[in-house]
């Protein structure tokens, strides 16, 4: 069903009628001119859970407003999954008299009230009209480690899965043996935010793959295979296994370390080789250099 402002439900990606897939995709912003993100929608017996807001209120409102009949018999939460401007730029919706708890890691809320985020949504309006509405709404509900909320005969476990970035959460529904992965995972690779991130990154995709899902969700990249836990594992051990090699016969310059895919013999073309579909080339290749770049300078300081 298609909706305005760029969004559609995705149906044939949730395994149960109960989560509820909702996809932004961007045509609007030259930056990221066909970048798609999903949202998602759960309805247990007494709460609907809205996992993550999009870019704009106009956005949530859209979702609300095809969702109304199930939402108006439960109590409605939100719930972020990280702090970047395409998970939580949709939150003003729920200001004034339509406010709801959102939740998220206690990060992704410093995160919002920095004032590099102030300064990041005012360079954003600038340039982009989409983002006219959009105010900072930060979570009013935050966890560290783990948060379950028990509704009816559907569990939902947070669990903080940093890596992406320091405040990623994912969402896992052990009834359904469905894991809600976000950024934390993603086709046809992930990305890590910075140096520190790098390590993280290997141990949660390995708490991820341990959880065994029999169906995976991530924000972007429209999959449903939890084979992508491993695939995104190995594509890191890679970039890992390259950089040890380099640094086994050198260290690099200082300028060096700003082509970190090129000195470690990995360059993006290789990465994506056989892929059979169109992604952002523009983003992913950054995306990549700075994944080995991460991991390099990572080693380098152990």
């Amino acid at each position: 069903m298609k909706l305005t402002q760029g969004i559609s439900e995705a149906p044939e990606m949730s395994p149960d009628a109960r989560v509820r897939v909702f996809r932004r995709t961007i045509g609007d912003l030259e930056d990221f001119e066909g970048l798609q993100v999903d949202a998602y929608l759960i309805l247990g017996e007494r709460y609907a859970f809205l996992l993550d807001t999009l870019l704009c209120p106009e956005d949530v409102a859209q979702v609300i407003s095809l969702c109304a009949p199930e939402i108006d018999k439960r109590q409605l939460l939100c719930i972020n999954s990280h702090a970047d401007w395409d998970h939580t730029w949709g939150n003003g919706y729920f200001s004034g008299e339509r406010s709801v708890p959102i939740l998220a890691h206690d990060h992704c809320r410093q995160r919002m009230l920095a004032k590099e985020a102030n300064q990041h949504l005012r360079d954003y309006q600038a340039r982009y009209p989409v983002f006219r509405n959009v105010t900072l709404v930060p979570p009013s509900l935050t966890f560290s480690e783990r948060l379950t909320i028990v509704d009816g005969d559907l569990t939902i476990e947070l669990q903080h899965a940093p890596g992406h970035c320091p405040d990623q959460i994912v969402a896992w529904l052990p009834d359904i043996s469905l894991l809600l992965a976000f950024d934390a995972v993603e086709k046809p690779l992930p990305a890590i935010h910075d140096t520190t991130c790098a390590p993280l990154m290997f141990s949660t995709l390995e708490r991820l793959a341990a959880l065994n899902a029999q169906h995976l969700l991530c924000s972007h990249g429209r999959t449903t295979s939890p084979a992508l836990i491993q695939e995104n594992l190995a594509y890191l051990r890679e970039i890992e296994r390259r950089c040890r090699l380099l640094l086994a016969n050198r260290t690099p310059s200082a300028a060096e370390l700003d082509h970190t895919a090129e000195i470690i013999g990995y360059p993006f073309t290789e990465v994506v080789a056989g892929l059979d579909e169109e992604i952002d080339d523009t983003y992913y290749s950054w995306a990549h250099e700075q994944n080995a770049q991460a991991i390099l300078r990572w080693l380098m300081a152990g």
